[in-house]
């Protein structure tokens, strides 16, 4: 566990410590209000019986504020339960076993142990607890250990004062109010790990948007520099072995030849399938022209664009975008069998959406997705926009992607 979350953990098991100091307090209190208007003595475990288990926290206390690891952290802890849980069995065995609400004053350390604690150690408490009482009543039962009855009462319960007083109060008001105390404080627990998570998606998120945006720098750098400077020494290689047509047999020359303008197209293509240079220069609508006129050379694939004009978006999303198609595009030509594409761009107030659909041969959404499918999922939902993908065997695939924006598109009229 790291440092962080061990110094949580602590500081969360010792807020119990105070959530207990004070749901014990409401019960003496209660036991206090019982006794004054009740004959109970003062030596009756109703009213000291909260007081003793109060005193016992101290040292608990103690304890966990010097634990350096998580493992004996959670065995002191266990170690409490342990002692809470033989302690309630004795005040339950002196406050009439199970003639009364005995079984009610566990509640508290089996909800503590199984928030708390790993999932052995809080099954072991809960298991602690229904062997301890169970124990308690059999042994009652079988006369074993004597019989302690809490109220001396005359006739039926119901009609006993102080029967119903400590029902009332101990059962109903104390068990209550304490367990609304309990709920409000993991309430809050929660809430407080809500927000810590919340503000590290957030952090992540503007990571993962910075690191997006430093990977499209990279890209147009390189495409730049195959671009513009391979490509130009290239071609100054052509130029200059032009001039040596004297020294070359025609075919060795038309060979040579052969492989420069084939390694000046493989550059353009490369630097282009990067980040097109017409990208950064024009805009997003006529590098999608351009994809699918050279998806069409290399493909055959027929791809249809319906893309809507407006003003230039920002270029982290432009990239994007440009991204989500070429890649649906290679997907396309690679594995779907298909003879056309649709592609439309639309321009809502505030975003863009973006739909991508074919005639191939589909596949299950739910199954395995390649690493095509998944980098666009992942770019989008990165960039704070949503994917929808819809597809199944025979019916083609469409994939459609919003993206928001920080200013509205208008259309060209």
């Amino acid at each position: 566990m790291k440092e962080e979350q061990f110094v949580e953990l602590k500081a969360n098991i010792l807020r119990t410590v105070l959530a207990r100091r004070i749901t014990l307090g409401i019960f003496a209190t209660v036991a206090l209000v019982v006794k004054m208007t009740s004959r109970i003595s003062y030596l009756n475990p109703l009213f000291y019986s909260p007081l003793a288990w109060f005193f016992i926290t101290f040292p608990f206390k103690y304890l966990i504020e010097r634990q350096q690891t998580e493992r004996t952290l959670h065995w002191v802890h266990t170690g409490f339960f342990t002692a809470e849980i033989v302690l309630i069995t004795l005040f339950v065995h002196l406050m009439g076993g199970s003639e009364w609400i005995g079984i009610i004053f566990y509640l508290f350390t089996v909800i503590y142990a199984n928030f708390f604690l790993p999932p052995v150690q809080g099954y072991l408490v809960t298991a602690l607890v229904i062997t301890l009482y169970s124990l308690l009543v059999f042994l009652e039962y079988a006369g074993v250990i004597g019989h302690r009855s809490l109220f001396t009462i005359i006739g039926a319960p119901y009609r006993s004062l102080s029967y119903n007083l400590a029902t009332v109060l101990a059962g109903a008001v104390g068990i209550y109010a304490t367990l609304a105390f309990t709920v409000r404080s993991f309430t809050e627990i929660y809430r407080n790990k809500a927000r810590a998570l919340g503000s590290k998606e957030a952090q992540l998120a503007r990571l993962s948007k910075r690191l997006l945006s430093v990977q499209d720098e990279e890209r147009r750098r390189i495409a730049q520099e195959l671009h513009d400077r391979l490509g130009q020494s290239l071609t100054a290689i052509k130029l200059h072995l032009a001039t040596l047509k004297g020294g070359l047999n025609h075919e060795k020359e038309e060979e040579i030849m052969g492989i420069i303008d084939n390694t000046i197209e493989q550059t353009r293509t490369l630097a282009y399938s990067l980040r097109p240079p017409l990208l950064d220069n024009l805009g997003l609508n006529p590098s999608l022209y351009r994809l699918a006129e050279m998806v069409k050379s290399e493909s055959g694939l027929e791809v249809n664009l319906s893309l809507e004009e407006g003003k230039r978006l920002p270029t982290a999303i432009e990239g994007l975008l440009f991204y989500v198609t070429q890649e649906a595009l290679k997907n396309t030509a690679t594995h779907a069998r298909a003879r056309q594409v649709n592609i439309n761009l639309l321009r809502p107030p505030g975003s863009v959406i973006l739909s991508i659909e074919d005639d191939g041969i589909g596949f299950r959404p739910k199954e395995r997705q390649g690493l095509g499918i998944a980098g666009i999922k992942q770019r989008v939902e990165m960039s704070g926009g949503k994917i929808q993908i819809r597809s199944s065997p025979g019916n083609g695939t469409m994939i459609k992607v919003q993206i928001p924006h920080g200013h509205n598109s208008s259309r060209n009229r």
